[in-house]
């Protein structure tokens, strides 16, 4: 293969690569083992979107994409009973080094901010004072969801606080909030806190267009 670079030629030995090869191939079993368990993590990480879709940002979507799949794939590792190329996260979920990972992560990576809390299964105590509103924002709510997702079947079942709204001038400096009760559930259960900022028009709460202030953050992961 000849080619020009900064004004000289260069010639390079063709790499022999074919897609065949990609399948069959040992010297890329690892890239084969990569794409295998890549696939399957992009397609939980999907379902998941999905499920949570009214709660997520629109606005650079791309950036909640891409980092719950580089989370999701990270965990693959405390799938200890099985091979590389065939960990899952059903497995890797059951163990709570995995679940500990998860705790505070925050789906929009835009909107990292860092809230002291103290939880149990009936009711959240939020502190607000490092909350910062953005342009155009002058009211905040606030949501919790008890959200379980079964690793296996990707099935998942859901429910919500009601939402709470405060203006900036009368939000406290602490809060409690219900967690909402979800029984009979199979898989993993997730307490997420979403914190949305809205405007006031003619006395209605109007979400911003640019939704990439707003949280949607897992304070509590058990199986």
């Amino acid at each position: 293969v000849l080619y020009p670079l900064h004004g000289t030629i260069v010639i390079r030995a063709k790499s022999g690569f074919t897609s065949k090869a990609l399948k069959t191939s040992p010297k890329y079993a690892l890239s084969r083992q990569n794409a295998s368990e890549f696939g399957r993590v992009s397609a939980t990480c999907k379902a998941i979107r999905v499920a949570l879709q009214l709660y997520l940002p629109k606005k650079n979507n791309l950036a909640v994409v891409n980092s719950l799949t580089k989370k999701m794939r990270q965990l693959l590792v405390y799938d200890a009973e099985s091979v590389r190329g065939e960990r899952t996260l059903a497995k890797a979920m059951t163990t709570e080094l995995a679940q500990k990972e998860l705790k505070g992560y925050h789906f929009n990576p835009d909107a990292v901010v860092t809230l002291s809390y103290q939880m149990d299964d009936e009711q959240l105590q939020l502190v607000t004072s490092g909350l910062c509103f953005p342009d155009g924002a002058t009211s905040v709510c606030f949501t919790v969801l008890s959200f379980a997702f079964d690793f296996d079947t990707k099935e998942y079942r859901m429910v919500s606080s009601a939402p709470s709204f405060f203006s900036a001038a009368t939000l406290p400096d602490s809060l409690v909030l219900a967690v909402p009760s979800l029984e009979g559930y199979s898989g993993t259960l997730f307490t997420i806190l979403v914190v949305s900022f809205y405007s006031v028009l003619d006395g209605g709460y109007v979400p911003l267009e640019d939704d990439r202030s707003n949280m949607v953050v897992i304070l509590g992961c058990w199986c």
